[in-house]
């Protein structure tokens, strides 16, 4: 063999190694991204079930995934115009009770975007919220996950009137909320989040019949 023959020979095995090796980075990654978007969306319908009350726990997912609807407005719950996707909400019900589930979005957390999932019900009183993503700090900011802290579970039961319009704030605020050793930034954006979907579902047209609140 030639020494022009070896080389051209080094060539080709070279570029078909780079060829296997670019398409099992590109599979792997299809297949990665599949999975992952797999994941999120079981996790988004496990979040959506924890935002209903005690009596809709049988309502099977695909009733609540058929129950969507386009959000009016849905700037007002901080989506923008290139998530599309998160832009409907859902209307669930179970004999005369009635709870609608909106997607908001907070960019007030301390490392960016944070998005949640609130329950509201007829009455409009909180049945749920639920944090979905979020980028805050581990051992700090993430504690607005339910599975690390019950601090989420504080706002269940609350509607507009259930506290002062100050209220509506962490304590060092003056406010109601209690907020995180360290981390004061993260809670505050999620109570101004919860607060803003109140405000929304009380002023906004919805294909829903809300009932007007108990003091």
């Amino acid at each position: 063999m030639t020494p022009r023959q070896a080389m051209l020979r080094g060539a080709f095995a070279l570029g078909v190694f780079s060829l296997v090796t670019a398409g099992s980075v590109a599979l792997t990654r299809a297949v990665t991204a599949e999975r992952i978007a797999a994941h999120q969306q079981a996790y988004q319908h496990r979040q959506l079930q924890e935002v209903l009350p005690a009596p809709f726990v049988d309502i099977a997912v695909q009733t609540v995934l058929e129950s969507s609807f386009e959000l009016p407005s849905p700037e007002q719950l901080g989506h923008q115009a290139s998530q599309r996707d998160s832009q409907r909400g859902w209307h669930v019900q179970s004999g005369t009770r009635s709870v609608i589930i909106l997607p908001v979005v907070t960019r007030q957390g301390y490392n960016g975007e944070i998005q949640l999932l609130v329950g509201i019900d007829q009455q409009q009183r909180i049945t749920g919220v639920r944090v979905t993503q979020h980028q805050e700090t581990p051992g700090l900011g993430d504690d607005i996950e339910r599975q690390r802290s019950d601090w989420i579970t504080n706002f269940n039961g609350l509607g507009l009137n259930s506290l002062p319009p100050n209220g509506w704030a962490v304590r060092k605020d003056g406010g109601h909320f209690d907020a995180f050793t360290g981390a004061t930034i993260t809670p505050r954006a999620v109570v101004n989040a919860v607060h803003r979907a109140l405000n929304y579902v009380a002023d906004t047209d919805l294909p829903i019949t809300f009932e007007e609140p108990s003091p």
